[in-house]
């Protein structure tokens, strides 16, 4: 399917990501950089490459004969439905947030792949500092939240409510943040009550952490 892309628009310092009414809403993973000068970067677990700050990330291929994402063809920026489906790896600077997806869309068995994409909100662990989220949030111009557990454990317990997931999802941006906030003591309980599980690994899974 294809969803409209948003009108052009000079870029300068306070410019936010255009909003697109028919944008396709998923779950992703990014993880922080350590160095010192990738601190407010948003990076692709697999690919390694940074997302751009405050414009939308165009898919790219290797091959020439089509555009992202290529019915058969793994690319294109990925998002899934259900977020305990995500593949997480050993950083503690994981990060799980809502993303937009937009332009070509093709839709998977878990989820879909784009050729543009954009984060909507972003929820960091607790290892991750105040002022590391506050630099983030102002370079990328989008809530970034601080939860009381892993990422990885917030994505399951989301993904045991299916409901709750596609509301979070589809709250207004600038009222995530309460929303969170006034879940967390649950989160926090549930976690606790339940020993952590490790994610299904594999080939299938890996495919969700592309870019």
């Amino acid at each position: 399917m294809t969803l409209p892309l948003p009108p052009a628009a000079p870029r300068r310092e306070g410019a936010t990501v255009p909003d697109v009414p028919d944008a396709v809403l998923g779950w992703r993973t990014w993880r922080i950089g350590r160095r010192a000068q990738r601190r407010a970067e948003l990076i692709a677990p697999l690919a390694g490459s940074a997302w751009p700050a405050r414009r939308p990330l165009v898919a790219s291929c290797g091959s020439r004969d089509h555009s992202p994402p290529g019915d058969r063809c793994g690319c294109g920026l990925y998002a899934v439905a259900d977020p305990r489906v995500l593949e997480w790896g050993p950083s503690d600077h994981e990060v799980l947030g809502a993303v937009a997806l937009w332009g070509q869309v093709v839709e998977g068995t878990r989820g879909w792949r784009a050729s543009h994409g954009y984060p909507r909100f972003l929820v960091t662990g607790p290892v991750i500092p105040t002022e590391q989220r506050a630099v983030l949030s102002r370079r990328y111009g989008v809530p970034v939240l601080r939860s009381e557990v892993p990422p990885r454990t917030l994505a399951r317990l989301l993904g045991t409510e299916p409901g709750a997931a596609g509301a979070l999802l589809r709250t207004r941006v600038d009222e995530v943040e309460g929303v969170v906030a006034a879940r967390m003591p649950e989160w926090v309980r549930r976690s606790q009550d339940r020993p952590a599980r490790t994610t299904r690994s594999g080939v299938l899974a890996r495919r969700w952490r592309r870019r």
